[in-house]
């Protein structure tokens, strides 16, 4: 664990409450073995997008990222890539359509890229996007 994810840890703990920063992990980790869990979605078609934000100039991440383009091209209905304002930072947003276990996968890949990376994302089931897009 590098030193700037330990003081950020620290901080956190600190500025919410919790008596250290093994509170905070634990609590993550029990949320994100949660994500995985049986979910209603879990053998259907689902859309998802996903957004990854990292630092400017990040040669290696952004290679990284090339690489889960072309892993999971088959699923990628669209990627784009932004720069910041005064090169704050990148914005990497992908739109997945595939089966719920592959967009999974595809965003335990993405943050696993690594630990700066801060990674956001919704997913939806088609029947149910369907069914409220036919609604309007």
């Amino acid at each position: 664990m590098t030193e700037r994810l330990r003081n950020d840890l620290d901080t956190f703990a600190d500025e919410h409450g919790y008596t250290g920063r093994s509170e905070v992990i634990r609590e993550a980790c029990q949320s994100l073995l949660e994500e995985y869990r049986q979910s209603d979605d879990e053998d259907r078609w689902v859309l998802a997008t996903v957004t990854a934000i990292f630092g400017y100039d990040e040669p290696e991440i952004e290679r990284r990222m090339m690489d889960i383009r072309h892993e999971f091209e088959a699923s990628i209905r669209s990627n784009s890539h932004t720069c910041l304002e005064d090169n704050a930072g990148c914005v990497e947003t992908f739109v997945i359509e595939a089966a719920h276990s592959d967009v999974l996968q595809f965003i335990g890949t993405v943050r696993g890229v690594d630990e700066s990376i801060a990674v956001e994302y919704t997913v939806t089931a088609v029947d149910v996007m369907n069914a409220e897009i036919s609604r309007l």
